[in-house]
């Protein structure tokens, strides 16, 4: 899970969690951890665990890295059981903060293959910002993703719930973000902004994968 993210010196991350549902149970991903192995020689961290699916055990692993000389954070997820994965969903939330961040902080939000990825928190102007998206679905989807005051409390597992995943909160007001930074996307704010990601895992598949990617906009641009 993220712990730490510095955009320009500041520190720009309130709290993040993961949080994962088979069935009708919702539960914290880190508390099936089973291996973590942190800053291999090759620069990469390595975390693996196992939990209970609706037909049996489910073995997940990420490997995580950063790709020289760019400002791309790639984690890589595989799921792997020996019987079809029935129902399971994850969510993904994170409280990025980019001060002041009551008065200024705005949403840009593009499709899953939005080259400036799925979600982006930066300034009203924009200025800076940090772009948190979904890639390279395999035996996957995206259920969709939620910005709302109440977003805290969807760690308990009902922003999982598609019909809830909606996207931005009404009450945050709109701008119109800078085309040539960020062609085709909509602008939300200024406001306290948190947002979750729903990915749903194909039920009948035994195999499945996905990307998360964490870009930092320093200039209010990804590359």
């Amino acid at each position: 899970e993220i712990k730490r993210l510095v955009l320009n010196g500041r520190n720009a991350l309130h709290e993040s969690e993961t949080t994962i549902k088979i069935g009708p149970t919702t539960q914290r991903l880190k508390n099936t951890i089973t291996a973590h192995i942190h800053d291999r020689k090759d620069g990469r961290t390595v975390s693996a665990g196992e939990l209970w699916g609706q037909n049996g055990i489910i073995h997940w692993e990420i490997t995580t890295s950063t790709i020289p000389r760019t400002n791309w954070h790639v984690s890589r997820w595989t799921f792997s059981s020996a019987q079809a994965f029935g129902d399971i969903a994850l969510g993904m939330y994170a409280d990025i903060d980019i001060q002041p961040y009551r008065r200024f902080n705005g949403l840009i939000a593009g499709g899953q293959n939005h080259p400036n990825r799925l979600l982006i928190t930066d300034r009203r102007d924009p200025s800076e910002g940090i772009a948190l998206g979904v890639r390279a679905l395999k035996n996957a989807r995206t259920l969709g993703w939620v910005g709302s005051p109440d977003i805290y409390h969807g760690r308990n597992g009902e922003i999982l719930d598609e019909s809830i995943l909606t996207g931005a909160y009404s009450g945050w007001g709109s701008y119109t973000p800078d085309s040539s930074k960020h062609p085709g996307a909509k602008g939300y704010g200024p406001a306290d902004i948190a947002v979750a990601i729903g990915i749903e895992l194909k039920p009948s598949a035994k195999l499945a994968s996905f990307e998360i990617t964490l870009v930092g906009a320093p200039t209010g641009t990804i590359k």
